[in-house]
């Protein structure tokens, strides 16, 4: 297992920033962090580590940053025996943290996310340097031909060598993720809830051949609220070159609103799989990409059925034109 060794610039981040459930001291915010990052680089100065020995004062009157941002960041400086030691019980359970200043951090999230993807995250595992992700999305109520279906397309990433992006969820990305675990799919899961633990315990054998990496963007020890949900889902979009829709409601809650947030963004590029789900058949109405059966069964690669079925003359969804019930969604999938 990859032992923790973290740069100066990832340390004050993370010091900064970090969610750590046992830390009374408010963080600074993701919006905040990046303002400070940009004044930093306004200055001329070689990251957040250039915070370390400063002031608050110093850092309001010479680097003019707020002064809530500026002692908050002086709070968390005094909190440095803590944070290590907080470092270090998270190293105990094989968890370490990355920042985009680390190498390891996935690129592609900065890249198609910008300041909308994570500041830091935890890990579990190795991380490819460089890969190319699949994510398949549905709803927990799993029926046959969707089994199937789901089975077929972990199939395909296996055969072409790429990584299935899992979402931890019920229903369809659970049974992908099953199947890839005893199939030796190369899988990187974002967790949901307190369960990165149990879980890396639970494929300790696939973690361990580099097989499976499990990372979460929210510490492992607290408990998930709907937006973390919501961001855990978004982040899955910008990690994958494909996203495979197998079955959705309109307003069914996660599925539909990342769908939704996705073709607003356009994090990466969705598959539509083309049958009698109403949700399946409304994405399809706004000109997503169809995946039909004969695609599924084929031994056609992904980027074949891509630009075999994109729609060139597609119009860009107007969201504010969209009912507020089909955006947000009603349920919670």
């Amino acid at each position: 297992m990859k032992q923790l060794s973290l740069n100066l610039n990832s340390l004050a981040t993370i010091l900064f920033t970090n969610d750590f459930y046992a830390y009374k001291e408010v963080p600074v915010t993701t919006e905040e962090w990046y303002e400070v990052e940009r004044i930093l680089k306004i200055h001329g100065l070689h990251g957040p580590a250039s915070l370390f020995g400063m002031t608050s004062n110093e850092m309001m009157d010479i680097l003019n940053i707020s002064e809530f941002v500026a002692y908050k960041i002086s709070c968390r400086i005094k909190t440095i025996p803590t944070f290590l030691k907080l470092l270090n019980d998270l190293e105990t359970k094989n968890i370490r943290m990355i920042t985009k200043y680390d190498e390891e951090y996935p690129r592609r999230l900065i890249k198609k996310m910008k300041k909308r993807a994570p500041v830091f995250l935890y890990v579990i595992g190795e991380l490819p340097v460089d890969f190319e992700g699949i994510s398949i999305h549905g709803l927990q109520d799993v029926h046959k031909k969707d089994r199937a279906y789901t089975k077929r397309l972990i199939d395909k990433v296996i055969e072409e060598n790429k990584w299935f992006i899992s979402n931890d969820s019920k229903g369809i990305d659970s049974e992908a993720f099953v199947y890839a675990m005893n199939h030796k799919c190369k899988t990187i899961a974002f967790m949901c809830d307190k369960d990165m633990v149990t879980k890396a315990h639970d494929y300790r054998r696939q973690i361990k051949n580099g097989s499976l990496v499990l990372i979460s963007a929210v510490d492992p020890s607290r408990r998930f609220d709907i937006t973390n949900c919501l961001d855990r889902n978004s982040y899955v979009c910008g990690l994958s070159k494909y996203q495979i829709i197998i079955s959705s409601r309109i307003n069914s809650g996660a599925t539909w609103f990342t769908a939704m947030q996705n073709m607003h963004h356009n994090w990466t590029d969705t598959f539509v799989l083309n049958n009698r789900y109403e949700g399946n058949v409304r994405l399809l109405e706004m000109k997503t990409t169809p995946l039909y059966v004969k695609d599924v069964l084929s031994d056609l690669s992904f980027e074949m059925i891509y630009e075999n079925n994109k729609v060139n003359d597609a119009e860009e969804i107007n969201i504010d034109q969209m009912s507020i019930f089909e955006f947000i969604g009603e349920n919670n999938e």
